[in-house]
């Protein structure tokens, strides 16, 4: 593959990089030590002996000057340190790590702001962290106010900005710094639809200038459109590294799947009288899709085996963001019942005629319990699939959408009524 630039130079080397933090934090910053500490709490067997999380284990990759990288895999897999040891946010437990030009990170909402500062003044404090000069925010300055579109709100303090507005005026004092790296986390799933459309095509342009990115996201369309190759992560650990496309394959058929279910297995889960095998999200056409727009249908589509006689099984599905379940169904509810012999496949499905979800990235786990109301599971797998959701509606920090209306009447006085009336999908 070539990559657009020319002559190829590594702009980031990462080689054999690990990163602990501890479980239970004190004050201070031992869980940032030196990494001569670390011959205190780990053997020679790199295995962790004291209170330590390896958020990272051992991983090394390239990225050629004018590639654009994306990173994939499950909340937790270490995506986001990645881009923080790139951004020097944070420091490397051991390994190293080299970045060669100016780099400018959008990782986290409102990171460089200041809450009681307006934008204005945040402009030229972001601006002044991510290594600008005050006449270059200056001359940069209308251009910066005028891609966010917050115009109206720009002297406002930062902290009665919603997450959206956050996101806009985070990338684009990000874009204007004229980065020769750019690091992009997921933030970009709060914004509306039609913003987060304009960053792509600002992402794209940089793209074709040639420089340097490394990209986050669960949005696979976001990932095959822009990016080179891909990192899938898992756990810490690289699970592939190469073609966009395979790694997103490997992501969201085989790791919800045959790679997920042998990892459970190696973890003493093996011996299940049903199991799941593979899990996907379709389109109201029926097609492969994690992103969707507000409203649209959306179908969770679990395949599963047998290898038990199983009577009555409960298949349940949930929808999350975090830790916040915001959906939750079983089979049980709609009294679906059958038997499944050894061997027998099949696959259960949950349809959503309306996906009243507002911008945002989300995850399904998914299950097979023995009745309704046991906590005993045949199978499991928690974030079996993200999708992504744009909406064209205004959320103000909200996230769900609720068809509904207001009416606004005037009691008493000349004019004795006045009302207005529309939909508003706000939550």
């Amino acid at each position: 593959m070539s990559f657009r630039g020319g002559h190829r130079m590594a702009a980031i080397e990462f080689e054999n990089v690990r990163k602990a933090y501890r479980r239970r934090f004190g004050r201070g910053s031992l869980r940032d030590a030196l990494p001569t500490l670390l011959g205190k709490v780990v053997g020679r067997d790199g295995k962790d002996h004291g209170d330590l999380l390896w958020a990272l284990d051992g991983v090394s990759f390239e990225v050629e000057k004018g590639e654009v990288l994306g990173i994939i895999g499950p909340n937790g897999a270490g995506k986001t340190t990645i881009l923080k040891l790139l951004s020097r946010v944070t420091r490397p437990t051991s390994g190293r790590i080299t970045v060669r030009g100016r780099v400018s990170a959008l990782i986290e909402l409102g990171a460089g702001f200041h809450p009681d500062l307006s934008g204005r003044e945040n402009i030229y404090l972001n601006g002044a962290i991510l290594g600008l000069k005050r006449r270059e925010i200056d001359e940069k300055f209308d251009s910066i106010v005028a891609f966010s579109e917050l115009e109206e709100f720009i002297d406002m303090p930062v902290k009665r900005y919603s997450s959206g507005m956050f996101v806009r005026l985070g990338f684009a004092v990000a874009v204007h710094v004229d980065p020769d790296v750019l690091l992009i986390d997921e933030v970009l799933a709060v914004g509306d639809y039609l913003f987060r459309d304009k960053c792509v095509r600002r992402i794209q342009e940089f793209r074709d200038a040639g420089k340097t990115m490394v990209i986050v996201s669960h949005n696979k369309e976001m990932i095959q459109k822009l990016c080179d190759r891909a990192l899938f992560l898992y756990k810490g650990k690289v699970m592939f590294l190469g073609e966009t496309q395979k790694a997103l394959d490997l992501y969201h058929t085989g790791f919800a799947g045959e790679a997920l279910r042998r990892e459970m297995e190696r973890e003493g889960n093996a011996g299940r009288e049903m199991e799941i095998t593979r899990v996907e999200l379709l389109d109201g056409e029926g097609k492969p899709r994690n992103s969707f727009l507000t409203t649209e249908p959306m179908r969770v589509r679990i395949h599963f085996r047998a290898n038990a006689p199983v009577d009555n099984p409960v298949f349940y599905s949930r929808i999350r963001q975090g830790y916040r379940i915001l959906h939750g169904t079983t089979t049980a509810r709609f009294d679906i019942q059958g038997h499944f012999e050894p061997g027998d496949e099949g696959v259960a499905e949950v349809f959503y005629e309306s996906l009243n979800l507002l911008n945002g990235e989300y995850n399904i786990n998914v299950g097979i319990k023995r009745d309704h109301f046991s906590p005993l599971t045949y199978d499991q797998i928690d974030g079996a699939v993200h999708f992504v959701v744009g909406s064209r509606f205004d959320q103000g920090g909200a996230l769900v959408y609720l068809p509904h209306w207001w009416e606004v009447e005037k009691v008493g006085g000349k004019e004795q009524e006045s009302k207005g009336a529309g939909e508003q999908g706000d939550g």
